[in-house]
Protein backbone atom coordinates (compact mmCIF):
# COMPACT_ATOMS: atom_id res chain seq x y z
CA UNK A 1 0.00 0.00 0.00
CA UNK A 2 1.66 3.07 -1.01
CA UNK A 3 1.24 6.45 1.00
CA UNK A 4 0.06 9.51 -0.94
CA UNK A 5 1.47 12.64 0.41
CA UNK A 6 -0.98 14.86 2.23
CA UNK A 7 -2.42 17.48 -0.56
CA UNK A 8 -1.14 21.27 1.07
CA UNK A 9 -1.85 23.42 -1.94
CA UNK A 10 -4.18 25.11 0.05
CA UNK A 11 -1.61 26.13 2.63
CA UNK A 12 -0.08 29.55 2.10
CA UNK A 13 3.37 29.23 2.96
CA UNK A 14 4.82 31.60 6.07
CA UNK A 15 5.84 35.54 5.21
CA UNK A 16 8.62 36.82 8.14
CA UNK A 17 8.07 39.60 7.20
CA UNK A 18 4.06 39.69 7.53
CA UNK A 19 2.79 41.79 9.80
CA UNK A 20 0.17 39.50 11.22
CA UNK A 21 2.63 37.09 12.13
CA UNK A 22 4.70 39.58 13.85
CA UNK A 23 1.81 39.76 16.81
CA UNK A 24 2.25 35.71 17.29
CA UNK A 25 5.80 35.90 17.60
CA UNK A 26 7.01 36.46 21.38
CA UNK A 27 9.39 39.58 21.58
CA UNK A 28 12.69 39.27 22.60
CA UNK A 29 13.76 41.26 25.95
CA UNK A 30 17.41 41.20 26.77
CA UNK A 31 18.53 41.46 30.16
CA UNK A 32 20.31 44.58 31.43
CA UNK A 33 24.16 44.48 31.55
CA UNK A 34 26.19 44.93 35.26
CA UNK A 35 29.79 45.66 34.72
CA UNK A 36 32.19 43.92 37.24
CA UNK A 37 34.58 46.69 38.84
CA UNK A 38 38.12 45.82 40.67
CA UNK A 39 39.23 48.66 43.05
CA UNK A 40 42.75 49.19 43.90
CA UNK A 41 43.62 47.88 47.22
CA UNK A 42 46.54 48.89 48.64
CA UNK A 43 46.37 46.46 51.83
CA UNK A 44 46.75 43.57 49.56
CA UNK A 45 49.75 41.84 47.91
CA UNK A 46 49.76 42.24 43.95
CA UNK A 47 50.22 38.60 43.17
CA UNK A 48 47.58 37.86 45.50
CA UNK A 49 44.88 39.83 43.78
CA UNK A 50 46.44 38.25 40.22
CA UNK A 51 45.66 35.02 41.48
CA UNK A 52 42.48 35.60 43.12
CA UNK A 53 41.33 37.18 39.69
CA UNK A 54 42.50 34.25 37.58
CA UNK A 55 40.65 31.75 40.30
CA UNK A 56 37.45 33.48 40.21
CA UNK A 57 37.41 34.72 36.49
CA UNK A 58 39.45 31.76 35.08
CA UNK A 59 41.19 34.77 33.13
CA UNK A 60 44.76 33.45 32.22
CA UNK A 61 48.15 34.94 33.84
CA UNK A 62 48.56 37.75 31.45
CA UNK A 63 44.80 39.25 31.76
CA UNK A 64 44.79 38.89 35.05
CA UNK A 65 47.64 40.74 35.70
CA UNK A 66 46.85 43.17 33.83
CA UNK A 67 43.45 44.11 35.37
CA UNK A 68 45.54 43.78 38.46
CA UNK A 69 48.13 47.09 37.24
CA UNK A 70 45.06 48.81 35.99
CA UNK A 71 42.90 48.76 38.90
CA UNK A 72 46.75 49.50 40.69
CA UNK A 73 47.58 52.80 38.68
CA UNK A 74 43.85 53.99 37.20
CA UNK A 75 42.18 53.01 40.86
CA UNK A 76 39.54 50.87 38.98
CA UNK A 77 39.38 47.89 36.43
CA UNK A 78 36.62 46.42 34.95
CA UNK A 79 36.93 42.96 35.49
CA UNK A 80 34.04 41.81 32.89
CA UNK A 81 30.26 42.66 31.99
CA UNK A 82 27.68 40.27 32.87
CA UNK A 83 23.81 39.64 34.22
CA UNK A 84 23.12 41.04 37.66
CA UNK A 85 22.82 37.50 39.50
CA UNK A 86 26.21 36.88 37.99
CA UNK A 87 27.81 39.49 39.10
CA UNK A 88 26.12 39.73 42.39
CA UNK A 89 27.50 36.49 42.98
CA UNK A 90 31.22 37.60 41.61
CA UNK A 91 30.86 40.54 44.43
CA UNK A 92 30.30 38.49 47.02
CA UNK A 93 33.15 35.82 45.80
CA UNK A 94 35.80 38.75 45.65
CA UNK A 95 34.33 39.85 49.19
CA UNK A 96 34.43 36.55 50.64
CA UNK A 97 38.58 36.66 49.68
CA UNK A 98 38.90 40.47 50.91
CA UNK A 99 38.91 42.54 47.79
CA UNK A 100 36.54 45.17 47.23
CA UNK A 101 34.85 44.82 43.99
CA UNK A 102 31.68 47.03 43.00
CA UNK A 103 29.05 46.58 40.41
CA UNK A 104 26.92 49.11 38.13
CA UNK A 105 24.65 49.16 35.53
CA UNK A 106 26.13 49.85 31.80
Amino acid sequence: MSQQPADRSHEQPLDPADPSRAEEQPRRRFLPRYKVILHHDAARELMFVVRTVMELTRFCRAEATHKMWEAHHCGRSVLLSTYRERAELFVEQFADRGLKVSMEAE
